[in-house]
Formats: C-alpha cells, structure tokens, sequence
C-alpha cells in the first residue's frame, strides 16, 4: 500500500534501452525485490510448476518468518492479495488470477532471478 508502480523493462538485445543491465531496469527489478516477501514469493514461484494458490505462497511466507499462526496466516494473505502481488504482475514478474487466487511465475521473472540469489532471501 502506497507504494507505486513499478514496471519491469523487457529484456531484448545489448544495445536496446530496454536492456535489464540498464540502470533504470535494474533500480526497478530492486524496487520489486526490495521487501522480503515479494522475494520469497518469486523464489517459491520459481520452483513450483503451472499455478499455485495464493494461500501456499502465503504459508510458505509464513513458515520462513517464523511465525505461523492463523491471524498472521491472514495477515500475509492481505498484505499479498492488496500489495505485493499487483506489484509483482504489473511488472510482469508474476501472472495473477484474483478470481481464482492463483499465481506462476510470468515472462519478466526470468530476468530477476539472478538478482534474487544476489539477494539471498
């Protein structure tokens, strides 16, 4: 909440603007990863295959904080559903089904990985 979109530059060869090693792209792709749950979502994301419900990216998020209680269960749910996971598809990184409560990893995501292991989650 009250962050603002970001998108994520496609990638398509070294001499285009668009370049992920670009400065704007990479302030983006760490604007994305800057808080630890969109990170952990990706991550999970990236190893999981076809879709996965909201609820298992929220228990996993909740299992790594170390704290997995239903209120915080719910929490996590919330703050995903209403911030982290709109700002993760506008970008490309994820595709988000808010009918079905479903997410994959989206096209853009490739781009961010290597950042993610930078990052150390």
């Amino acid at each position: 909440m009250g962050e603002e979109e970001t998108t994520m530059p496609t990638k398509a060869d070294d001499s285009s603007p668009g370049n992920i090693d670009d400065e704007q792209a990479v302030s983006a792709v760490f604007k994305l990863l800057s808080h630890h749950r969109r990170r952990i979502a990706v991550q999970y994301l990236a190893t999981q295959a076809g879709t996965t419900s909201v609820s298992d990216v929220a228990d996993q998020i909740a299992l790594l904080e170390g704290e997995h209680t239903h209120d915080r269960y719910e929490r996590i749910c919330t703050s995903l559903v209403h911030t982290h996971l709109p700002m993760l598809a506008d970008a490309g990184a994820i595709e988000y089904d808010r009918d079905r409560q479903v997410v994959e990893l989206g096209d853009q995501a490739t781009d961010m990985l290597p950042y993610l292991e930078l990052a150390a989650v």
